[in-house]
């Protein structure tokens, strides 16, 4: 039985809601570590964390986000469970090959591998939760991340007071984040469609093809975010890397409660957009635009007032140490969070193939500002490169989306088939 839609407003406030608190127990995780373990520990659960995300944004394609504004019902939610778990064995290969290539000890390697396979079980609930988000039930995809945040923190608090041992605890992460995929997603899916999965493999091949490119934007979208990891793990060593992380993820935080606005607001974004009421498209977006402004400058005023008090209560004292940094680092959320809601107007124009020049094009201002910045001034250079790389993102995705808005003729809105659209892009 299909339940009833809930309104944009309520779908935000329910999404709002979830994500603070998700996010929330996130950070709670790192905060966990730096409590009950030592910095050197946070440096490594960062560093599994770096190296998994990008593989784990390439395999993901954004088959969610897709799904949610294929307002044509192009694909069967079926294709969309079939490509995301195929993709998902893909993604677990990789991690393995990873950890061959390059040769890690079997600590850090076990820690590699264990958060990769946490991510598994969390992509399959995302193509879930996109189901709902089509319907417009935010309302169930919020308790779960709600039920799997708390109860992760709660079991690996546990775990890590009681044995020392991160491995451990991020197992008890991969055992919940199962548990809650299996006894709550996928039962509240069911209520919308049968769950069957296809793995008929010309639909895999076309809904790949079609999505791929936002993989490869992830993947380098989620590179350029752990660009300054690596580097600071190789230049300046795990327990810097450990500080420094610790206060990025607060920024990252930040990410996370702006892309729980832009969820309910994606598939109204993308129906504007197929029915060419563009004045809406366009009203939509600047509000969504605006609120991400002043998410940039609240946090930043937040850290510039009680940046040294928050290190200290948040962390430990030794985190206050880094209070500049902190204040520094949230100048680029500035950038960050309006960003976020321009990739996914530009997701809604079903314009998926300008998105990995973009993403490289980061990447590349990311690498040159971490070569050149962190050797001579430290955590502090490469907080310099977290800012210009920010503000570069969020330059050429205006760019971008204003070009795309004004080559799209009126008459050729609703033309437009599903299986040419990489065609039909030039960029």
């Amino acid at each position: 039985m299909v339940l009833k839609k809930l309104s944009l407003k309520k779908n935000i406030a329910w999404t709002l809601a979830g994500s603070i608190i998700y996010s929330v127990t996130q950070w709670l995780l790192l905060i966990v570590i730096a409590k009950l373990g030592t910095p050197e520990m946070v440096g490594q659960y960062a560093l599994g964390l770096a190296i998994t995300a990008p593989v784990v944004m390439l395999t993901d394609m954004k088959l969610r986000l897709s799904l949610v504004t294929d307002a044509k019902t192009s694909f069967q939610f079926e294709h969309y469970l079939g490509t995301r778990i195929f993709s998902t064995i893909i993604s677990l290969i990789i991690f393995i090959l990873i950890v061959l290539l390059f040769g890690y000890d079997f600590h850090t390697s076990m820690i590699i591998i264990l958060i990769g396979l946490a991510k598994l079980p969390e992509a399959v609930s995302d193509i879930f939760h996109g189901l709902l988000q089509k319907h417009e039930r935010m309302d169930f995809c919020t308790i779960s991340n709600i039920i799997k945040g708390v109860l992760t923190v709660i079991v690996f608090a546990i775990i890590l007071y009681s044995t020392q041992d991160l491995i451990l605890a991020i197992i008890g992460q991969l055992l919940v984040w199962t548990l809650i995929l299996l006894f709550y997603d996928g039962r509240i899916a069911k209520q919308y469609t049968a769950i069957k999965i296809s793995f008929h493999l010309p639909k895999i091949k076309e809904l790949t093809k079609l999505t791929i490119p936002l993989g490869f934007m992830g993947l380098l979208t989620s590179f350029n975010t752990n660009i300054p990891s690596y580097f600071i793990e190789h230049f300046l060593g795990k327990e810097e890397l450990g500080y420094f992380v610790a206060l990025y993820y607060i920024l990252l935080a930040g990410n996370r409660v702006a892309n729980s606005l832009k969820q309910p607001a994606a598939p109204r974004l993308a129906v504007l957009y197929q029915e060419e009421d563009k004045s809406g498209y366009k009203k939509l977006l600047i509000i969504l635009i605006g609120l991400g402004l002043l998410m940039g400058l609240g946090v930043l005023l937040i850290a510039y007032v009680f940046g040294d008090i928050l290190l200290t209560l948040i962390y430990t004292p030794s985190y206050a140490a880094y209070t500049g940094l902190f204040i520094a680092l949230m100048i680029a959320g500035i950038f960050n969070y309006p960003s976020t809601f321009l990739s996914t107007a530009i997701i809604a124009t079903r314009h998926f193939k300008s998105q990995p020049y973009l993403a490289a094009l980061w990447v590349f201002v990311s690498v040159i500002g971490c070569i050149i910045f962190i050797p001579l001034f430290g955590v502090i250079g490469a907080t310099l490169a977290v800012i210009l790389s920010s503000f570069i993102e969020a330059f050429s995705l205006l760019i971008v989306l204003i070009s795309i808005v004004k080559k799209d003729k009126p008459e050729l809105g609703n033309k437009r088939k599903e299986s040419t659209l990489l065609e039909e892009v030039s960029y």
